[in-house]
């Protein structure tokens, strides 16, 4: 998959699974420009990575205005955008009666919000120039969640759904304007303690998902390099049963 034509945007790239997305889509060509919350990690990014094709802005991603008027402006610059990884997250890992109502609401404001507030703003851009690529970082953390990890999972498990509802409104009618969720594993970032595997495979599982033949609206989630198929209910089990014994 090439991306050397790409305008690709990145949130949560100061650090972690962004820092090393954006410096193997820079390497491969693409432009990347990368969001974050804070300064200081972004300017590291920018210096590690050292190419003049990837350039930062210092944004609130739950904040719907920052975000709209960030991606505005970098869509007028460059003429469009064409993927946007949605990866910025929070992870308190604090039990849910010992976490104060505001910090609860603010990572549910971050993880969940914060990929609205992108998806709001880019995708009449991409259904506009009829392409784009919405990639959602994902967890199974609602499936079974952990001790100290309520707002984490609830977030994830909110943003599973957004994706579904997002992809069923595109439907047929922008087979190449995708919006799908992707949940790399675990990874040897902050968020894991540093343990698990190096952010920078995830670079080419990615470009897979990018590189995606157009759609017809079909909710799809990603699971590291394959897709991942949900077990089938009893119900779908038999009605499949039922058509196969009538053919």
């Amino acid at each position: 998959m090439s991306i050397s034509n790409k305008i690709i945007v990145v949130t949560g790239a100061g650090s972690g699974l962004g820092r090393a997305l954006a410096a193997g889509f820079v390497q491969r060509g693409a432009t990347v420009i990368g969001l974050g919350s804070r300064e200081p990690p972004l300017r590291e990014a920018a210096s590690l990575i050292g190419d003049s094709r990837f350039s930062w802005h210092q944004v609130d991603v739950a904040d719907a205005a920052q975000v709209a008027e960030v991606l505005q402006r970098i869509a007028e610059k460059f003429g469009r955008i064409d993927v946007v990884i949605n990866n910025a997250a929070v992870y308190p890992k604090t039990g849910f009666l010992e976490q104060d109502a505001e910090s609860w609401m603010r990572t549910i404001a971050i993880n969940l919000g914060g990929v609205a507030n992108c998806c709001r703003t880019v995708l009449p851009l991409m259904m506009r120039q009829g392409y784009g690529r919405i990639i959602n970082v994902g967890s199974f953390a609602d499936l079974a969640p952990i001790p100290n990890s309520s707002a984490y999972a609830a977030s994830k498990g909110g943003m599973r759904a957004l994706t579904k509802a997002i992809s069923a409104d595109l439907g047929s009618a922008y087979p190449d304007v995708m919006c799908v969720e992707w949940v790399p594993g675990h990874l040897n970032t902050q968020m894991s303690d540093f343990t698990g595997m190096d952010p920078a495979i995830c670079v080419e599982w990615a470009l897979q998902i990018i590189g995606l033949p157009p759609g017809q609206g079909k909710a799809r989630i990603f699971e590291g390099d394959h897709e991942h198929f949900p077990p089938k209910s009893l119900k779908s089990r038999v009605k499949e049963k039922l058509m196969f014994w009538r053919r």
